[in-house]
């Protein structure tokens, strides 16, 4: 289980370090600075937000993931007054959220002045404290929605983006649990999680993605029909029909994450990011590639993150 916990950690954070390279980018632009699809961590392009970045590094997305993990790991339970301390102590740290959503910034500044959040924005960014929570109550999916849910509402009180956090929490406990053989039960999978979904138009998306996926419809199809924007319906969604595509080839899902991108540009760190979540917990950190995990800059601090998690989290149903 603890390769599990490795796989969704390495590959999240491979798929952010791979899309943030690209991000924004019109497929012309890809094209022309790199000769195809981006496979490797390289140094992101002069016109995506992160053009200041290194490669092998991760983008603020990723740093909101580590700190979920961080504090739960510190305080061995979700304690929703300490992560508002970890999000204070963050947000004065602006080379770790450079461009962040504005929206999450603000939040944390209201927060800190002790005023309540409001309903805010519908970004991916908002739902991505649900990951490590997923895997923290990866036997009881239940509680991983409704603790994600918890937490994420600490910054966004959105009801699309409180229904995609459990829904991403939720996919992660059962991924890990390898109760899916997703190559032949995708439609049963994705039925488990509109139980879990409150809102119509969430419920409406998972019906557009078993279509799709059913139909085998190309990559770039489904960048159209679903959209690859930041938010939170677009990119959450992409991110699943990617990996239910290919739900075995966690290199493939990675990729085709990252490159995301259509003709307009995408938020494909925060796509590549999620996928590469799902398809690690999925398959474990194993069936991630050497030639981009081991270029990650902190791949040693990331399994050593994942294992921290993986053993304070509690392993009795």
């Amino acid at each position: 289980m603890k390769e599990k916990f490795r796989g969704a950690f390495v590959g999240g954070a491979v798929g952010d370090s791979l899309g943030m390279c690209v991000e924004e980018l019109t497929k012309e632009e890809v094209e022309k600075h790199y000769g195809d699809k981006i496979r490797f961590l390289l140094k992101p392009h002069p016109n995506s937000p992160a053009y200041f970045q290194e490669a092998g590094e991760t983008s603020s997305e990723f740093q909101i993931v580590k700190l979920i993990t961080e504090a739960l790991i510190d305080k061995k339970i979700p304690d929703l007054k300490y992560i508002v301390e970890k999000y204070i102590d963050f947000s004065k740290k602006e080379e770790l959220h450079k461009y962040l959503d504005s929206h999450f910034i603000y939040a944390i500044n209201m927060l800190k002045d002790g005023l309540e959040v409001e309903r805010g924005g519908s970004s991916i960014e908002g739902t991505l404290p649900s990951i490590p929570i997923g895997l923290y109550y990866y036997l009881r999916p239940q509680l991983a929605s409704e603790v994600a849910k918890s937490v994420v509402s600490l910054t966004h009180k959105n009801e699309i983006v409180l229904d995609v956090a459990s829904l991403i929490a939720v996919s992660i406990s059962y991924l890990v649990k390898d109760e899916f053989e997703l190559e032949d039960e995708f439609e049963r999978f994705i039925d488990l999680l509109k139980e879990y979904a409150l809102l119509e138009e969430t419920k409406k998306y998972l019906d557009l993605v078993k279509k799709l996926v059913k139909e085998n419809i190309s990559y770039e199809e489904a960048i159209y029909l679903i959209g690859n924007g930041s938010f939170v319906l677009e990119s959450f969604f992409q991110a699943l029909f990617i990996f239910l595509k290919t739900p075995r080839n966690t290199e493939h899902v990675i990729i085709n994450g990252a490159n995301s991108y259509g003709d307009f540009g995408g938020d494909t760190d925060a796509i590549g990011l999620i996928s590469g979540v799902f398809a690690g917990a999925y398959n474990g950190e194993e069936s991630i590639p050497p030639y981009l995990k081991l270029k990650l800059k902190e791949y040693k601090e990331i399994i050593s993150l994942a294992d921290k998690l993986y053993n304070i989290s509690p392993h009795i149903d």
